[in-house]
């Protein structure tokens, strides 16, 4: 059987003693392309800070390609949401993406030739290569999302995670990102998204876990995103 690309077991995170994750168990197979959904409040960005080692919790464990994160670090690309970026930092387009090749670099090197034309590429693929000796401040905020994307597909990684990657983006920017979430999945490369709308849930992705505070369901998108699971997740109104 094959290892699981993400595993969480008894996970709970708590801000100022209230539980804000409670007990989650969670697996996700490797190659799917995932939504994490439910209401505001959920947990949904919570439950992947702490898969990535960015918050704390209080209990319970997890692991990447069977491994914990901070051995499986390479393996990662992670694009976090775009309003949580310093987007006034003077520097360049081209720059910002080859930030996602440093980890392939040993201590006191630069990038090369070598990562300069894998940053390329990556805009290529994102529609942004006329635009890499630009500021990023001067960018539109679609564009900023897909310099994001971008720099996490130079990392090659394994397991992806992505916050909210839709969230203020044009319709431009909409199609590219689901072009290139399906590409990776092509590829064998294991997705999570932090998602709102779930009127595309069942067009963008084939895996979804429904989150509210605890587990709801997990699994795939014929099985688990029903009205009766949605209902659970977000009471009687659910936002369809």
């Amino acid at each position: 059987m094959s290892v699981p690309a993400v595993e969480v077991n008894d996970l709970t995170v708590a801000y100022r003693d209230k539980p804000v994750l409670w007990d989650i168990d969670l697996t996700v197979p490797r190659g799917v392309l995932m939504a994490i959904v439910g209401p505001n409040g959920a947990g949904k960005t919570t439950l992947m800070k702490s898969i990535l080692g960015l918050m704390k919790p209080i209990a319970g464990s997890v692991s990447i390609l069977g491994r914990p994160y901070r051995d499986q670090r390479r393996q990662i690309g992670y694009v976090p949401q775009r309003g949580s970026v310093d987007w006034d930092f003077p520097t360049t387009v081209l720059d910002v993406v080859l930030m996602g090749t440093y980890g392939t670099l040993k201590w006191f090197r630069r990038p090369g030739a070598v990562q300069n034309a894998a940053a390329r590429d990556a805009l290529v693929k994102v529609g942004l290569l006329d635009l890499a000796d630009r500021q990023i401040s001067q960018l539109s905020g679609g564009q900023q999302q897909r310099v994001f994307l971008a720099r996490a597909l130079v990392q090659n990684a394994a397991v992806y995670f992505m916050d909210e990657p839709f969230q203020g983006v044009d319709a431009t920017t909409e199609t590219a990102i689901v072009s290139l979430l399906r590409e990776l999945r092509t590829a064998g490369r294991t997705v999570l998204v932090v998602h709102h709308d779930l009127s595309s849930v069942r067009d963008y992705f084939d895996w979804v876990t429904l989150l509210n505070v605890r587990k709801i369901a997990s699994g795939p998108i014929a099985d688990v995103f029903t009205e009766a699971n949605l209902k659970q997740t977000y009471g009687q109104r659910v936002p369809l």
